[in-house]
């Protein structure tokens, strides 16, 4: 990542310093010369050494059942084309959960705070 980085943003800084624990820093000295090689030579004897995909453009590891996926028109199939105007499939319209709440929730309130429901209505408010 750092690699990456000073690639891209290299020449607005003067010095990266890595603050290490003395347990990482043999590491570090081992890791150093591959990605930050100090002549040609060094850079052609660490490609072999270096993982094959090294991430995005910044260095970042890119896995892509975490990546996310925005589409312009949630809910609409990829093929169904906006010339189609009212006269498309709008079934998937509804189907949602939340969609899906029965009566007004604030009126059936008031009523059973008023007695005025009936116990069946009450049973199944209560299980929703």
């Amino acid at each position: 990542t750092v690699r990456r980085f000073l690639e891209i943003h290299g020449d607005t800084l003067e010095k990266v310093v890595f603050a290490v624990s003395e347990l990482e820093e043999a590491t570090y000295q081992k890791l150093m010369p591959l990605y930050f090689p100090r002549s040609l030579e060094e850079e052609i004897q660490s490609l072999p050494c270096l993982p094959a995909d090294i991430g995005n453009a910044e260095g970042e590891p890119v896995v892509p059942e975490r990546q996310i996926r925005i589409t312009e028109k949630p809910g609409i199939p990829d093929d169904a084309s906006d010339e189609e105007g009212l006269e498309a499939d709008l079934s998937f319209i509804g189907s949602h959960a939340f969609a899906r709440m029965e009566g007004d929730v604030d009126k059936q309130r008031r009523l059973i705070l008023q007695g005025q429901l009936s116990e069946a209505a009450l049973q199944k408010q209560h299980q929703r």
